[in-house]
C-alpha cells in the first residue's frame, strides 16, 4: 500500500520479526551465517502460495530466473512436507542461511474502513485529495548510480524542486479549489489514520464500499502522533495505543486537535479503487503474509519466515514504508476492526533470517 508509512502506524505497536529471504540480499554487510529457525508455520499454505504466486510475475518481469525458482521450490517444500524438522533440513540443503545482524522492529498495519461521501455537506467536509499534478518525485539514483540517496518528492517552481505544502498547510486550504477533492470524511482523526495506513475503504452511505488507495505522498518527514502527545505530556509512554490516542484527542479542543495532526507532516494522496490493497511491489497484499520492510535492507519481493513469541509463519516483501528503516518491518493484518485492534497489541522482538539460493 506504499505507506507509504506504509509502513508506520498511529498506534505506537511495534513487532519484531524473523525471516527468511530468498532473492539475493543487497545488504549482504549487514548478514551473518546463522542456524535455520524451526520453520514451522502458523498460518495455511494457501495463503502463502496466494502471497507467492501474486509476487513471482514480478521476479519474472525483472528477469530474476533464480528467485522465481526459490520461491517456486520453497513452496514445495512447505506444502509436501508437514514436519518442521524435515522441512528444515530440506531448506538447508537448498538454501544458505543467513540472519539479519540486528534483530529488526515490525510494526503491523492494517486497512482501515471509515465512513464516507463522494459529495461533501455540513457533515462530510474533510476531502480526500487526488495526487496534484505539481507534486514530482524524483529518484537521484537514476542521474547517479553511485548517489545511495532516497527519493526525492516536492513541486517544480521556477525550475527548482521545492518541499510540497505540509498538512497543516494543506488543512488549511493550500489544495482547496484545484479540483482534486474525490471524497469526503466526516471524522478527521479517522481520515488521518487512513493517511497513515496509506489505503483503506470508504463506506458510502448506501452501504457499498469502494477502496481509497495510495497515490503518493508530499514527501515531507513522517512524525508519530503518539510520540508527539507523549512529548507533550498528553499521554503516558505506556499508553499509546490507537484508542489511547483517539480518546485523548476527543477530549482536546477542536484547533489543539488540529494542530497536534499537522505535527505529523506527511500527506498522503488516493485515488478510488476497487479490489484488494496493493503493496509497493505493485501486487495485492495479503493479510497475515505481507510485510513492508525497507528495500535497503530487505530486496522487495524476498520471501521470508516470521518468528516472534507468538508468531512463526513465511511472509512475503511486498510494501515499503516512510517509517519502516533500517532493521523495521510491518505486518499486514487485513481490514476491519479485529485487525485494528490486532496492529494495536503488536509489539514483539524476533530476528530476521535471509536464504541465499544454492
Amino acid at each position: 500500500m506504499t505507506r507509504r508509512l506504509p509502513a508506520a502506524l498511529v498506534v505506537v505497536g511495534s513487532l519484531v520479526v524473523a525471516a527468511c529471504a530468498l532473492v539475493r540480499p543487497r545488504a549482504t554487510d549487514s548478514l551473518v551465517a546463522a542456524r535455520s529457525p524451526a520453520l514451522e508455520d502458523d498460518l495455511d499454505a494457501a495463503s502463502l502460495r496466494a502471497a507467492v504466486e501474486a509476487t513471482l510475475p514480478t521476479y519474472e518481469r525483472r528477469g530474476d530466473v533464480v528467485a522465481a525458482t526459490a520461491a517456486r521450490r520453497l513452496l514445495e517444500i512447505r506444502e509436501t512436507i508437514p514436519d518442521a524438522g524435515e522441512r528444515r533440513i530440506a531448506i538447508a540443503r537448498e538454501f544458505r542461511v543467513m540472519r539479519v545482524r540486528r534483530p529488526i522492529l515490525l510494526t503491523a498495519y492494517y486497512e482501515p474502513e471509515l465512513e464516507g461521501r463522494l459529495a461533501s455537506d455540513t457533515t462530510f467536509r474533510f476531502p480526500l485529495y487526488a495526487r496534484p499534478p505539481d507534486l514530482v518525485d524524483v529518484e537521484p539514483r537514476a542521474l547517479d548510480a553511485a548517489c545511495d540517496c532516497p527519493r526525492l518528492t516536492g513541486r517544480l517552481d521556477g525550475g527548482r524542486l521545492r518541499p510540497y505544502h505540509t498538512r497543516g498547510e494543506i488543512d488549511a486550504g493550500a489544495l482547496a479549489g484545484r479540483q482534486l477533492e474525490i471524497a469526503w470524511a466526516a471524522d478527521p482523526f479517522a481520515l488521518f489514520v487512513l493517511h497513515v495506513q496509506g489505503s483503506g475503504l470508504l463506506r458510502l452511505a448506501d452501504g457499498t464500499t469502494v477502496g481509497a488507495r495510495y497515490a503518493g505522498t508530499n514527501g515531507r518527514p513522517y512524525r508519530s502522533l503518539g510520540r508527539v502527545m507523549v512529548e507533550r505530556g498528553l499521554l503516558d509512554g505506556d499508553h499509546t495505543s490507537l484508542e489511547d490516542i483517539r480518546g485523548r484527542l476527543a477530549s482536546l479542543p477542536e484547533g489543539e486537535r488540529a494542530a497536534l495532526l499537522a505535527a505529523n507532516e506527511r500527506y498522503t494522496f488516493f485515488r478510488l479503487a476497487d479490489g484488494p490493497p496493493v503493496g509497493s511491489l505493485g501486487v495485492p497484499l495479503t493479510p497475515g503474509r505481507s510485510i513492508a520492510t525497507d528495500p535497503r535492507l530487505i530486496q522487495p519481493g524476498a520471501l521470508a519466515y516470521l518468528v516472534t513469541p507468538s508468531t512463526r509463519r513465511f511472509v512475503v516483501s511486498q510494501d515499503t514504508g516512510a517509517a519502516i528503516v533500517g532493521a523495521r518491518a510491518d505486518l499486514f493484518l487485513g481490514a476491519g476492526s479485529e485487525a485494528e485492534a490486532r496492529a494495536g497489541r503488536t509489539r514483539e522482538t524476533g530476528a530476521l533470517y535471509v536464504l541465499v539460493f544454492r
